[in-house]
């Protein structure tokens, strides 16, 4: 009966919306249905281990509610884990799994003690491959100072695997074998320093760092880092870090066979990446155009004309990378602060500007898309001749602009209606109401965002 009622326990979990058939806060723990045998016990248990002991939970990550079900052991009936605070003990913070024996009641399977004010974050992960579940714990030592330890649990017994202090943390399969590494941002010591990347591999039963390589020179701090692939479907990582006043910049990383860890877009003469791009673009390297391959964003200045509230505009040119090091441009956008981007046509050669004007008051906020036309004498003058506006209305009229002039609708939900108008320029951009709504794309966040 217990394996039915840990089935009914856990049926009971995920109908009550707790998130990944996993435990909420406590008192959400406390409203489970008390009939079930397999419940009751767990409670109980918990209640005892718990003592004088406070409830707490990971701060960061996916998995933060107080009492977890996983599958730590890869029986196929799940553990409970839960997180405890000892005050009084000489390692305060504790993790305690509980696990089902064959009266098929809930025991303590192991335990997991650290030192430090918060458990950061917990992941379960398949490091070693012995088909269970490794578990990585960041330990928030104080502040600013985490270390990152993992377990594997042999013979019910926890043994650490690996630990490191670290900035950020990502785990991957960088070198395809189906079992996921880690990957530390670690900083250098001293006045000058320089953000590295280590990678931790899995090696006769421990993860072993094998390779480090450094991200751009003149970088202070890793922005977002996210994992995808090279052309051939080789695994990398990308490194976006912050890099001077405004700016972002991208490192590719991936696993040479035999050297280790290689930063690919970094130039060896400069020490630098040369994918930069602007923070308030509000992008990160994507597969853009679906191809299975990550895409890096660089910026390409485009100036401001007449009346406008910025200086300049920034397209972003995307780059497929290859192995090598190598780079092709995959399509140019343009990434406005109000929700949407546009994939900017391979045709539009030459000189371009863009002007944005903004009505708070009827909540109207115009991009307009000019091109500059030579003087075909010297007494004449260059020009810039406009030829596409895009509008982002979310005024209560909005309804009602939107059908002002030759205005078209792009896209619209409850809130936004977006807009677009071909303008009278002499001059055929390629695009017609189709095309242009093929090429739009909403639902960035934004109308805030600074251009």
């Amino acid at each position: 009966m217990g394996k039915r009622m840990l089935g009914c326990l856990v049926l009971a979990i995920c109908m009550l919306g707790l998130g990944g058939c996993m435990f909420g806060n406590v008192d959400e723990m406390y409203a489970l249905p008390k009939s079930s045998e397999a419940y009751v016990n767990l409670q109980a248990k918990i209640n005892q281990e718990k003592g004088s002991a406070e409830y707490i939970a990971p701060l960061s990550g996916e998995n933060r509610q107080t009492i977890q079900l996983v599958d730590v052991d890869g029986d196929g009936v799940q553990e409970a884990v839960a997180f405890f605070r000892d005050t009084t003990s000489e390692n305060p913070l504790k993790i305690v799994i509980f696990k089902q024996d064959e009266h098929e009641e809930y025991q303590v399977y192991t335990r997991i003690e650290g030192v430090g004010s918060e458990i950061e974050s917990i992941d379960y992960l398949d490091l070693g491959g012995s088909g269970g579940m490794d578990i990585l714990v960041s330990w928030q030592v104080s502040g600013a100072v985490h270390t990152l330890v993992g377990y594997t649990l042999a013979e019910e017994q926890p043994v650490e695997i690996m630990r490191s202090g670290y900035s950020q943390y990502l785990a991957t399969d960088l070198d395809g074998d189906g079992k996921e590494e880690i990957v530390l941002a670690q900083a250098e010591s001293g006045s000058k320093a320089q953000l590295r990347i280590e990678y931790y591999d899995g090696r006769d039963g421990i993860m072993e760092l094998t390779s480090t390589a450094p991200l751009s020179e003149g970088t202070t701090s890793i922005s977002s880092w996210t994992d995808g692939f090279l052309e051939g479907e080789i695994p990398a990582l990308f490194v976006t870090s912050f890099f001077g006043k405004d700016g972002l910049i991208t490192d590719v990383f991936y696993l040479e066979e035999g050297h280790g860890l290689k930063n690919i877009a970094m130039d060896p003469e400069t020490r630098r990446s040369k994918n930069v791009f602007h923070y308030y673009a509000g992008v990160q390297p994507e597969d853009i155009d679906g191809d299975g391959c990550m895409d890096v964003p660089v910026a390409q200045s485009v100036p401001a004309y007449g009346e406008s509230s910025a200086d300049r505009f920034w397209w972003l040119q995307w780059m497929h990378y290859r192995v090598a090091g190598s780079r092709d441009l995959v399509m140019p956008t343009y990434h406005s602060g109000d929700g949407w981007y546009l994939e900017i046509p391979e045709d539009w050669t030459g000189e371009f500007a863009m002007r944005r004007q903004e009505s708070s008051t009827i909540g109207v906020r115009t991009v307009t898309f000019a091109r500059g036309e030579k003087a075909q004498t010297e007494a004449e003058e260059s020009k810039t001749v406009p030829f596409l506006e895009i509008s982002c209305l979310v005024g209560s009229d909005r309804t009602r602009q939107a059908r002002q002039g030759n205005r078209f609708i792009l896209y619209a939900d409850s809130t936004t209606i977006y807009t677009a108008e071909f303008l009278e320029s002499g001059w055929d951009c390629g695009l017609d109401q189709e095309g242009l709504k093929a090429r739009f794309h909403a639902g960035l966040d934004g109308w805030n965002t600074r251009e």
